[in-house]
């Protein structure tokens, strides 16, 4: 119980920091370490869906970025990939995080093998209030966006090789 209330506290103060006109209050950290407590977070709903997560993460990825922020990114994005394959009539569910070097930064990607997002609505995927659930609010990739253009990168919708979604999140090194 005190660790829900206690993400939950994160969470509240991560989305006042993300809507005041302030500078984003920046650390440096390791991408591994912070992919790895996301799936600490998800791993009861991951495992109840019988979905496997394979993972591909350089070692030594170092940003420097306001990590509770760049934690709701990834966070909704996983969550995101979890709720498709619950939908999915696919056999074998699976989440492929992968985390590596770019030129200039850093390039995280997460897909899935679900049944992937239709082409009249990639289009709008980041615009505020558009969902592709029947439950969904229409906030969870606008905030990923702002979230990420925040910090000086971008992110984008790719369908992913042999069916589902694949989103990628680039930015900038530490």
């Amino acid at each position: 119980m005190l660790f829900r209330s206690q993400r939950a506290a994160n969470i509240i103060r991560s989305l006042r920091s993300i809507f005041s006109e302030s500078e984003v209050a920046t650390t440096e950290f390791e991408v591994g370490d912070l992919i790895a407590n996301v799936l600490s977070i998800t791993k009861p709903e991951i495992h109840s869906k019988n979905i496997q997560v394979a993972l591909r993460v350089e070692s030594d990825l170092v940003l420097n970025a306001d990590s509770g922020e760049i934690q709701q990114v990834l966070l909704n994005l996983i969550n995101n990939a979890i709720q498709a394959l619950a939908a999915s009539s696919q056999e074998s569910k699976k989440i492929t995080i992968t985390a590596q070097r770019l030129n200039d930064g850093v390039q995280i990607a997460i897909a899935d093998n679900a049944d992937g997002i239709d082409e009249g609505t990639q289009e709008q995927l980041f615009e505020l209030l558009t969902s592709t659930k029947s439950t969904g609010m229409g906030l969870g990739l606008w905030l990923c966006k702002h979230i990420v253009t925040r910090h000086g990168g971008q992110i984008r919708f790719e369908s992913n090789e042999g069916g589902g979604a694949k989103f990628i999140v680039e930015l900038p090194a530490a």
